[in-house]
């Protein structure tokens, strides 16, 4: 009875670790860019701009990025960006979130909380949307890249060129980046991974002796 209600906790349990270990933002900007027939990595370029982070030798968008009033915030996990957001939202409502930054101010109220625009797939997929609805507007693809950050024809114009530094070092494969880095706070739990791999290879094997 104990070996039938350990195992499928164990599979569970396994599962639940591995889907989290393989968040990362460029997961989801290389899969919903071909969804939304974006042009090949543009969606991950403009992703880079907005939370782009070295991790080891990978360059990544970081999911748990907040830009407060123009400055950059990196934490090392969701409930520690949510807890920011939470506190400081009253105080400060100009903040960008996420993988794509989405503005709170301008965008926050198409979404039910938080931790709904905070996360990955979410994020990247409003993105998607927004950038796909600036391009059937104004019919270009560079407009749309300017537009998703600014309609300043200055800002627009350093926005752009930023986006196709990326977008062509990406293309050339100048910029490393591994979709699947592992996130920091999760680094711990690696461990707990093996452990419980190697307790159900051993339990398989006496199940079968």
């Amino acid at each position: 009875m104990i070996k039938k209600f350990f195992l499928p906790l164990l599979i569970v349990f396994l599962i639940n670790i591995n889907v989290k270990a393989s968040i990362n933002c460029n997961n989801f900007t290389e899969k919903i860019g071909k969804e939304y027939k974006i042009p090949n990595k543009l969606l991950t370029s403009i992703s880079l701009v907005e939370s782009g982070l070295k991790k080891g030798e990978n360059f990544v968008s970081w999911p748990w990025t907040l830009n407060v009033s123009g400055k950059s915030k990196f934490f090392k996990s969701k409930d520690e960006t949510l807890s920011y957001l939470k506190k400081n939202y009253d105080k400060k409502n100009n903040i960008d979130v996420g993988c794509m930054q989405i503005s709170l101010k301008y965008h926050g109220q198409n979404f039910k909380n938080f931790n709904q625009i905070l996360d990955p797939e979410n994020n990247v997929k409003y993105a998607a949307k927004f950038l796909r609805s600036l391009y059937s507007k104004h019919k270009t693809w560079n407009e749309a890249i300017s537009r998703y950050h600014s309609s300043v024809p200055k800002r627009k114009m350093r926005y752009l060129k930023k986006v196709h530094s990326y977008w062509s070092d990406l293309r050339q494969r100048k910029i490393k980046m591994d979709l699947v880095v592992e996130l920091d706070e999760l680094s711990k739990k690696e461990r707990k991974i093996k452990y419980f791999r190697d307790e159900f290879r051993k339990q398989k094997i006496l199940d079968s002796i």
